[in-house]
């Protein structure tokens, strides 16, 4: 039973990124704009890093920024906000052992919980907002944890998330 439902979750997974690739092929076929207003799922894409990667040197390009000059900044949003030449939307990321919560990460018992909408934002060094107290959390392609796709700042009021082994998944599959 466990080998069928496995292998049905895997065929919904085939069958999600398929649909995210016809997207983003119609997306492109209209122009960057639109491109640039997909609301991405990190998991279904062949390549995450070249992802984070492209959005980064998109920034950069159109402001006439050195890549070096960019931080890049995370918020967490319950729906879809609106994406300024800055930012890109990401869905579909999992929060391992804990949850976010009215702007910060707060410790949970839960093993995972959504983030929901995810807007990365590129920001210029000189720019960037303090968040006040903050964690550094890896975010691995799944639950495997071999592949490390990237590394976000969240704020916090807590500790004891690297002892809980919080992390982010962009795919709940293995």
């Amino acid at each position: 039973k466990q080998w069928y439902q496995r292998r049905v979750r895997g065929i919904i997974d085939f069958s999600e990124r398929i649909r995210q690739i016809l997207r983003i092929v119609a997306a492109a076929q209209k122009g960057q704009t639109a491109l640039k207003e997909l609301m991405v799922w990190l998991g279904g894409l062949f390549s995450q890093e070249a992802y984070v990667t492209a959005t980064r040197q998109s920034v950069a390009q159109c402001k006439g920024y050195s890549l070096e000059e960019l931080k890049l900044q995370v918020s967490v949003h319950d729906a879809p906000v609106e994406l300024d030449n800055n930012s890109f939307g990401i869905s579909g990321l999992k929060l391992m052992g804990a949850r976010h919560d009215t702007g910060k990460l707060k410790i949970t018992e839960d093993i995972m919980s959504d983030l929901p909408y995810t807007r990365l934002s590129w920001v210029r060094q000189d720019d960037v907002k303090a968040i006040g107290k903050k964690i550094t959390l890896p975010v691995y392609l799944n639950n495997m944890r071999t592949i490390l796709v990237e590394t976000l700042d969240f704020a916090t009021d807590e500790e004891k998330f690297y002892e809980r082994g919080v992390a982010i998944l962009c795919t709940s599959l293995t």
